[in-house]
């Protein structure tokens, strides 16, 4: 079952605490990020609501960035050995630590 917020209170990204007035983004089933923070970790550009996602080995990638990754030998899907989980980008919560 998926919490909606992380148990740590720490950014996904940046590990830093997140103050519970502070609004965030969720991934999946498991991160919680800063607003700034939530951006692909590939190629930098921000994720914002609507966009597509996927997490790849507990990293954020653009939809772009995911398909050139998974493209690429080694990378998970068919045969790969990574896990990654697609997703699609929600709108902005408020923190409940």
């Amino acid at each position: 079952m998926c919490a909606l917020f992380g148990s740590s209170g720490l950014c996904g990204s940046c590990g830093q605490t997140i103050p519970a007035s502070e609004f965030v983004m969720r991934s999946g089933c498991g991160g919680v990020y800063h607003l700034k923070c939530f951006a692909c970790s590939k190629c930098g550009s921000p994720l914002v609501t609507g966009d597509r996602y996927a997490l790849v080995n507990g990293s954020l990638l653009c939809e772009q960035d995911s398909l050139k990754v998974r493209g690429s030998p080694g990378a998970s899907g068919p045969g790969g050995t990574g896990a990654t989980r697609k997703g699609k980008v929600g709108r902005p919560r408020r923190s409940r630590d």
